[in-house]
């Protein structure tokens, strides 16, 4: 399996429609079009597309009705050839069309990652017409074609040199049949054309072309999608999660490296941003699309991301026909627009492939991870809620991965549950199990919401003589810091074992640290998280409190020291350890504004800059945005 080659060095890549005609580029092709725009693409330092073989282009079957049924499936009036195509029911036009374009991007030195089921694009739905109207995904009939046009497709085209990957098809999630049906039913369709794939290709990876998967109660989950494929893609735009800050800001840039270390956590597959983008101009300007394409970039290669791909090449709100002119979110979301201009955002792309240049291998090391967010098992996962945790653990100099609470515990220094909501969150093998890592020595924190936990005074060393609804701001005071957070519920201590690290406004204890065997259980009764995610600003504006203040109290007591640390909430650190003697510090700024920062180092350390500017005696001033990578070295 080629998944190496795809994921062996961070890529930046694009999803791919002809800047001429955009999704009638097949109907519509323009050989001397396309191998301008793949010139544009590769000068912008492009080196992956996503490319989408329309379903309805390539497999155009035609239904001829009988009194009762189908009685035949043509091309239009005619009946299918007697060819390899034609019992497939694929277009050899089309295919010829397919393949110049292969010949095009191999001159061009680009990789296609190639969208097999396109069906669903921009909200629009491209089925043949034999098929209007009926499940594409669960319907069997139509499940029969679509694998029959996958096995032609895949045999025909798998020596081509410029595809490095099959993906399902952009975003199939969305097509038709699947409402009120089984969750099982998704399973089945994806595995089924997956399986297709790999009989007649068994070298290249499987890509899902998933934008967004629940933990496990949804179609498409990140439980099951790692048996169904070899890469998991998520695609995640600010205007539907993060749309209440800047683009250009700590929650959006930081959304990127989140989702995939989740996606990859909990799938075991390796997970890319397949696509993100601006999504238009009443989102951002040209300008502040570039800074946020700046920080993407250089977080993603600093958390393990893999690579990235923008949505899309060209502008396409001009196009007057559907679904473009149905589409009033954006169309003019690409690297170039109309008449074929380079943005800003080009010029940072090919900035940052210089940078790459500069890297001491293929890759950074891997970033260091010391602790574990623990998602609890609930009827709906609190994804904002996982998020605001992730960017409270950044903001503490503490790197994470995600350990589902129905799968085995992993070994980790701290483990975080935040802000519990649900009843069934932590089933009593795996609490046994959690529990018996923090009598070894680990540190575990426990923060309340509305739901209800097993065994609290026994693990956390607090009686709680009732709750109370309260629905109101309580202050929590820690460390001289007044922290506001709203809570529904107060609980009412009525005694404790436990050391009293904090209180609200009227004196009572809401903190707690209890020592559990060799380890320690940090307990929070104020839902600091669920207040946090979905607090405007708190994490963009700089007259908010800094609650990573709490986060940092657990990181000293699990004993987490790393080589540097920054004192400035949005310029955050990541480290890439080469051995005992080198590593690797990639400084961002998360900030919409210019930041300035002390940076601490390690003593037996002393670093150089490999790349930035504004690095003068452990002191950074950086511009909106940006990154610094240095290098440290131990004083011989």
């Amino acid at each position: 399996m080629d998944t190496e080659k795809l994921l062996n060095k961070f890529f930046t890549g694009i999803n791919y429609w002809g800047s001429e005609s955009a999704i009638n580029m097949w109907s519509k092709f323009n050989e001397a079009s396309i191998e301008n725009d793949l010139k544009l693409m590769k000068n912008a330092g492009i080196t992956h597309l996503r490319i989408f073989p329309l379903w309805s282009v390539f497999q155009p079957l035609n239904a001829l009705y009988g009194p009762n049924d189908v009685y035949e499936y043509t091309f239009g009036e005619e009946p299918l050839p007697d060819t390899k195509a034609g019992r497939a029911g694929v277009s050899e036009e089309a295919c010829q069309k397919f393949e110049k374009f292969c010949e095009l991007a191999e001159k061009y030195d680009m990789k296609l990652i190639v969208a097999m089921i396109t069906g669903h694009m921009s909200f629009r739905t491209y089925n043949p017409p034999a098929f209007d109207g009926k499940e594409l995904l669960s319907d069997p009939t139509v499940i029969k074609w679509q694998l029959r046009f996958v096995r032609y497709f895949v045999e025909r085209f798998k020596e081509e040199k410029s595809i490095v990957a099959w993906d399902l098809g952009n975003e199939p999630i969305h097509l038709p049949g699947l409402e009120g049906k089984h969750y099982d039913t998704f399973y089945v369709w994806c595995s089924t054309i997956s399986y297709a794939i790999k009989s007649c290709d068994n070298k290249r990876p499987v890509i899902s072309g998933l934008d967004n998967s629940a933990i496990e109660n949804d179609y498409s989950n990140l439980k099951t999608i790692g048996e169904m494929c070899d890469v998991h893609t998520t695609h995640p735009y600010n205007i539907f999660c993060t749309n209440a800050d800047p683009i250009n800001t700590m929650k959006p840039v930081l959304d990127l490296p989140f989702k995939c270390r989740l996606a990859e956590d909990i799938s075991k597959i390796p997970t890319f941003v397949q696509e993100f983008g601006s999504i238009g101009y009443m989102n951002c300007s040209k300008k502040t699309e570039a800074q946020f394409y700046r920080a993407s970039l250089f977080s993603c290669l600093s958390h393990g991301c893999h690579g990235t791909m923008w949505w899309c090449a060209f502008d396409q709100g001009h196009h007057n026909y559907a679904p473009y002119r149905w589409n009033t979110i954006g169309s003019d979301y690409g690297f170039f627009d109309k008449e074929l201009n380079e943005k800003p955002i080009v010029k940072e792309n090919k900035e940052f492939k210089k940078v790459l240049s500069l890297l001491p291998c293929v890759d950074l090391p891997k970033h260091r991870i010391d602790a574990t967010i623990l998602i609890p098992r609930e009827e709906t996962v609190d994804t904002d809620l996982l998020r605001t945790s992730y960017i409270l653990a950044k903001q503490a100099n503490i790197d994470v991965n995600f350990n589902y609470m129905l799968d085995p515990i992993v070994d980790s220094k701290l483990y975080i549950l935040p802000s519990i909501k649900e009843n069934k969150s932590l089933p009593k093998p795996r609490l046994d199990e959690l529990l018996k890592k923090v009598k070894s020595g680990s540190i575990l924190y426990i923060c309340a919401d509305t739901g209800l936990l097993r065994q609290i005074p026994e693990i956390t060393g607090v009686e709680i003589a009732y709750r109370e609804k309260v629905n109101k701001v309580k202050m929590l005071n820690f460390n001289g810091k007044q922290l506001p957070v709203y809570t529904s519920y107060f609980y009412k201590p009525e005694s404790a074992c436990a050391e009293v690290k904090a209180t609200d406004e009227n004196g009572e204890a809401v903190f707690f640290k209890y020592k559990c065997g060799k380890g320690y259980v940090y307990f929070m009764t104020l839902p600091l998280e669920s207040y946090l995610s979905g607090k405007e600003g708190a994490f963009f504006k700089e007259e908010q409190p800094d609650y990573s203040v709490v986060y940092r109290e657990l990181a000293r007591a699990a004993g987490i020291k790393r080589i540097c640390d920054s004192d400035n909430k949005f310029v955050r650190l990541t480290e890439h350890i080469v051995d005992e003697n080198t590593a690797y510090v990639v400084a961002i700024n998360y900030n919409n504004k210019e930041e300035k920062a002390s940076i601490i180092i390690d003593s037996d350390f002393k670093a150089d800059v490999v790349y930035g500017s504004g690095f003068e005696g452990n002191n950074i001033v950086m511009r909106e945005n940006d990154c610094i990578i240095l290098k440290l070295e131990r004083n011989r």
